[in-house]
């Protein structure tokens, strides 16, 4: 199964995302440094706003902001970029599309870990 993205949007432009459920994959300067998800709340948006709050102030909220801060220090938004996948041909219930976004944000995760030897620097699991 081939798990497409969406082109990748400059950090400032973010608010762009939908409000849907998804994986995300943040990049700075090129380099994947966070693979993510989410499938309530805000959806994409969100959370991408979650883990810039995060990643500017050290404040819990987004795990891997934090871990964005104490290895950058501030978000600087120049470099930065987020792609997303949005399932649109699955059915929307809880049972089969928290799996589904489960499934896509882990294998996005080993196959970053298959090419670098190591998770996304932001990454803990």
């Amino acid at each position: 199964m081939n798990i497409l993205l969406a082109p990748s949007l400059p950090w400032t432009d973010r608010a762009a995302l939908p409000n849907e459920p998804g994986v995300y994959v943040i990049a700075k300067e090129g380099e994947v440094i966070y693979v993510g998800k989410t499938w309530g709340g805000e959806g994409l948006r969100g959370r991408i706003g979650d883990f810039h709050r995060s990643a500017t102030t050290g404040m819990k909220g987004h795990a891997g902001g934090v871990t964005y801060f104490g290895k950058f220090g501030a978000i600087d938004p120049a470099p930065m970029s987020v792609s997303v996948h949005v399932p649109v041909i699955i059915r929307r219930d809880s049972d089969v599309l928290y799996p589904y976004i489960q499934y896509v944000e882990r294998r996005l995760i080993w196959e970053h870990v298959e090419r670098h030897g190591r998770l996304p620097r932001c990454n803990s699991e």
